[in-house]
């Protein structure tokens, strides 16, 4: 005899989460099986993802935390294995590579994964996951700035990839800009959400590119490469500079309209 089983029950939840994490397995083995290499990293990224958005539709805490799971380890298997950057040669198309993908889509998930367990839904075991996403996210779009620097300038054919901050005045301005404008846009983040941490991060970013730049790239450039890399790092400076003053000002205001209305009797 079929049990029929109520629509609000626990046990209901329960077979919904089983049945979906199980499709979800199943077709995320097609990445592994049919490819390998970085295809079994954006099968997890792309599962943990859709866990958390199943977890939106069907609130079973296992969907959520296996989903995060899966995320950490996409993060720490392209973050901290370097074996990864060995996965192919320099290919012939800078920039539209297999790191833009890989690393693109397991950032994208991370974010996604934020967006879908947006409160009340954020606390795994205890814990606010937000933050942790977030800056898993953050950390990996970085990593694919650099990344796509070092391989543009690598020598065609490498077998793997490597990091090399001298010897290419080029490559060491379009770090150094790199940095710079990420933590601009940082910053903008951050005011915009006004989530103090992501602002200090971005000030602690542009301090260490200004840093880099008059400590080593200046040593390696003429006269007129000077003036040049003064001129853009400056004009990041002033409009981090003014956003954060135009921030402070506003916060400011806020707080003496609330002062205001606060003793208003």
């Amino acid at each position: 005899m079929l049990k029929r089983t109520s629509l609000t029950s626990p046990a209901r939840s329960a077979q919904l989460a089983l049945f979906g994490g199980a499709a979800l397995f199943f077709i995320t083995l097609i990445f592994p099986i049919q490819f390998d290499r970085q295809w079994i990293t954006v099968g997890w990224a792309l599962e943990g993802a859709t866990l958390c958005w199943l977890f939106h539709r069907v609130p079973h805490p296992g969907l959520r935390l296996t989903g995060l799971v899966l995320l950490v380890t996409v993060f720490a298997r392209l973050a901290l294995n370097p074996a990864v950057l060995n996965y192919h040669r320099h290919g012939a198309f800078p920039i539209l590579n297999w790191y833009l993908y890989t690393y693109g889509l397991a950032t994208v998930c991370l974010f996604a994964a934020g967006r879908f367990l947006a409160p009340p839904r954020q606390v795994v075991l205890g814990s606010n996951v937000l933050p942790l996403l977030y800056t898993l996210g953050t950390v990996l779009a970085f990593l694919i700035v650099n990344i796509e620097i070092a391989d543009y300038f690598s020598s065609p054919g490498a077998a793997a990839l490597t990091f090399q901050f001298s010897g290419n005045f080029a490559r060491d301005m379009s770090y150094s800009i790199a940095w710079a404008l990420f933590a601009l846009l940082m910053l903008i983040v951050g005011i915009r959400k006004q989530i103090a941490p992501v602002r200090y991060a971005s000030l602690g970013l542009l301090g260490l590119t200004v840093v880099k730049l008059f400590f080593h790239d200046l040593s390696q450039l003429d006269q007129l490469y000077r003036i040049s890399a003064f001129v853009v790092v400056a004009i990041i400076a002033m409009v981090a500079s003014f956003l954060y003053q135009r921030f402070l000002g506003a916060a400011e205001n806020a707080n003496g309209t609330k002062a205001t209305l606060t003793s208003a009797p």
